[in-house]
């Protein structure tokens, strides 16, 4: 401990996601490796949800639950059932933005988080505001620069929100300000509005953006689409069944129903065999999970949000049962 002066100069020169990798080295070689925590998907509730929503809609009560994977069916939905005489195939599939998302959210949450306390009760009850910032935008800083950064953010929001203006309608595209760089702020931010709040309660978020994100989130729905919509096709051409596709989100940073919407439609629509139904559920919001429709028929969930039809349903996950064993 001869040079303890000199070891305190180093620790002081770390940025905060080296001092955080130094504390998970000390703690794995003291404690041992920590437990990991992962999102996880839903997919026993978020079936019930839509069959709740389903029965809700037809008046019908679920009956002959079928599991077709148990019954090593050539084309295994997730379940089927009727409604009255009506027969329906449901099929899940967890939408990710792309491969690693959440492991990325993890480590980069922690830096914004200063920013998210000082503003989410900041910016008054009418209305969500939704901070974009690049997700790798804070990595690798000092600890005095990455203070100045949050800071100038925290300055811009408070000053830029209260003039932008409302949407017409609640369609969750909002209206924003950006991408534009704040003054002490060394990247490009935006800022939107949108009215009334989708989580009562909460009026402040930071969605992170990242590069060739679009294409990213194309390709992973292509790749959901390209294994889901056959198997329903052939339940509805060999069977009658009506097609139920439930897209489910575990994140709130990247995916929104109107981002959702805006990917899926037009590569839904390209097809024949697409689903009679597609539906969202965003089993991250809390305490209810929210559904919203995606594409019914020909009318997609920026015509529901424009009519005056309901545009999402809320359920509490307490109350749903597990249809499948995952």
């Amino acid at each position: 401990m001869a040079d303890l002066p000199g070891l305190v100069n180093q620790l002081g020169s770390l940025t905060v996601l080296e001092a955080a990798k130094l504390s998970e080295m000390l703690r794995a070689r003291f404690d041992g490796p920590p437990k990991k925590k992962h999102l996880s998907f839903n997919e026993g509730k978020v079936c019930d949800a839509i069959v709740r929503r389903l029965e809700e809609r037809e008046q019908q009560v679920r009956a002959n639950l079928r599991w077709p994977e148990l019954e090593n069916h050539q084309h295994p939905v997730e379940v089927v059932f009727d409604l009255g005489s009506q027969l329906y195939a449901l099929e899940h599939t967890g939408i990710e933005p792309f491969d690693g998302h959440i492991r990325m959210e993890a480590q980069t949450e922690k830096l914004f988080a200063p920013i998210t306390t000082a503003l989410k009760d900041a910016l008054g009850t009418d209305a969500l505001f939704e901070l974009y910032l690049p997700i790798n935008s804070l990595n690798g800083r000092k600890p005095a620069e990455l203070s100045a950064i949050q800071q100038a953010i925290i300055d811009w929001v408070k000053t830029t929100a209260p003039t932008i203006p409302k949407r017409p309608y609640p369609d969750y595209k909002g209206n924003g300000v950006g991408p534009t760089r704040p003054p002490n702020v060394p990247f490009d931010v935006a800022l939107c509005r949108f009215e009334p709040p989708i989580v009562p309660g909460k009026y402040f978020q930071i969605r992170h953006t990242v590069d060739d994100i679009e294409k990213l989130r194309r390709d992973r729905m292509q790749a959901a689409i390209d294994k889901k919509f056959p198997k329903l096709a052939a339940w509805k051409a060999n069977e009658g069944a009506k097609s139920i596709l439930v897209l489910e989100q575990n994140d709130i940073q990247l995916t929104n129903p109107s981002i959702v919407a805006d990917v899926y439609v037009p590569l839904a629509k390209a097809r024949e065999d697409r689903p009679d139904e597609t539906y969202l559920v965003a089993s991250c919001m809390s305490p209810n999970w929210w559904m919203w429709p995606i594409l019914i028929g020909d009318r997609s969930y920026d015509d529901f949000a424009k009519s005056d039809d309901p545009s999402f349903w809320e359920f509490d996950p307490s109350k749903l049962a597990s249809l499948t064993k995952r």
